[in-house]
């Protein structure tokens, strides 16, 4: 989530939004963001960066972050939030215009394109951790906004909210139900549980080529939710086990190495409360065994089904978030950076599958463009060549996909596969 309000002296860091600080690096960037899609056609004319600052501005004081920076770390103290006077707005929200020499749109490829240079680019930590840039020359009557955070000050939901919070909207979580999330009692139980688990748990056997920069690849997949869900129930899934699918056997198809018979993936689940204002991450990961082989896609699903069933007793995500949040929180920043390296990225797991919800709404950006859909941008973890996320966003099931070019080279042909294991299924 995002928020907070700043004491005086400035907020610490939480340990859990810390970790991601210390997981960073020139080649694994650590900021997550949406891509969001507009409809300019019945505007008087394109958006301007101009009125992104303009309405921005409106917002700082519901965006303490926006306002923040983080202070000088010690060894033994994690920094805290403190005042950035003067916001470079030059720097923190551009326009970029896609069009050609030919002033003909660029594209969707050049869309792509720019997310992933985007994503290539670290975030200076001497200002507050954000950026938003408002993309005009993407298709006749379709514009977009890119908006980037630091995942130390925002998780997807958080990134989800802060969106909707530019755009004037309602908060993703207002009136969420929290009675599904256990008690003090079953989160110690299931802490015990999870802890034993996660200890038990294999590692990966084969690790999946990754370059030692931070170029990426990136593409889009809209698709009918409805359907994704229909489908969905027909083989007697979840949308998170259809999402699995699609991506190993994407996967098989397109990777340009040897793969291991199965892989570990990481997918992120909500593991506290989510409430309006809630600042920092409230997900944990839980590692999935999935197979890689050549195979009927409806085997492949079947297996998928039966490994997530251990997702929902939720005791690993509990005790990752033990681990997370109160273990993490009594080590020294030394002893923290040390752990968050040695325990997440390649060495624990192959890519990042996240399934986030958006919102069942239409939502306006900048005043006047109506949303088409809104994209997640995640970060590839450390060691890791692939990230693939889903925003089920005013009916569309909106996928995307980053990789490492040394394991998959075409991100446009991953998402084609994807599309026809689905429609194998």
């Amino acid at each position: 989530m995002i928020g907070g309000v700043a004491g005086q002296r400035g907020d610490r860091v939480p340990a859990s939004d810390a970790f991601f600080l210390h997981v960073e690096s020139a080649a694994a960037p650590h900021h997550v963001g949406g891509l969001i899609m507009i409809d300019t056609s019945r505007a008087a004319g394109p958006p301007t960066r101009e009125r992104a600052v303009e309405q921005i501005r409106e917002k700082l004081g519901e965006l303490p972050r926006f306002r923040q920076r983080l202070s000088e770390p010690s060894r033994w103290r994690r920094p805290r939030w403190v005042p950035h006077e003067e916001l470079d707005w030059s720097w923190h929200v551009r326009e970029i215009d896609l069009s050609g020499p030919d002033g003909r749109p660029g594209g969707m490829a050049a869309l792509h394109e720019l997310v992933a240079e985007l994503s290539a680019q670290l975030l200076p930590r001497d200002r507050p951790l954000w950026r938003i840039f408002v993309v005009t020359g993407v298709e006749e009557h379709v514009g977009a906004v890119i908006n980037l955070v630091h995942h130390a000050v925002a998780d997807g939901i958080g990134t989800v909210n802060l969106m909707l919070n530019l755009f004037d909207s309602p908060d993703l979580t207002a009136g969420m139900d929290g009675s599904a999330f256990p008690g003090r009692a079953r989160r110690i139980l299931g802490g015990v549980a999870g802890l034993a688990q996660l200890a038990t748990d294999r590692r990966p056997k084969t690790r999946l080529p990754v370059s030692d920069t931070a170029r990426r690849r990136f593409a889009t997949l809209p698709l009918d939710l409805d359907s994704v869900r229909a489908l969905a129930r027909s083989r007697g899934a979840r949308v998170t086990d259809l999402l699995l699918c699609g991506t190993a056997g994407a996967i098989q198809r397109v990777a340009d190495c040897p793969l291991p018979s199965t892989l570990l993936v990481n997918v992120p689940l909500l593991a506290a409360e989510i409430r309006p204002g809630r600042e920092g991450n409230v997900t944990a990961g839980v590692m999935v065994e999935v197979p890689l082989g050549a195979m009927p896609e409806s085997d492949r699903l079947a297996a998928i089904v039966k490994a997530t069933k251990r997702l929902r007793t939720g005791t690993r995500v509990i005790a990752s978030r033990f681990v997370m949040t109160t273990l993490a929180g009594l080590m020294p920043p030394v002893l923290h950076a040390w752990f968050a390296r040695a325990v997440y990225g390649g060495r624990f797991f192959g890519g990042t599958v996240s399934n986030m919800p958006g919102a069942t709404w239409q939502a306006t950006a900048l005043r006047e463009y109506p949303l088409i859909t809104a994209y997640p941008i995640i970060p590839i973890a450390p060691g890791t060549p692939f990230v693939v996320g889903v925003l089920g966003w005013y009916g569309v099931f909106s996928l995307t996909v980053a990789t490492d070019p040394a394991f998959v080279d075409d991100a446009e042909r991953f998402v084609d596969e994807f599309q026809k294991v689905l429609d194998e299924l």
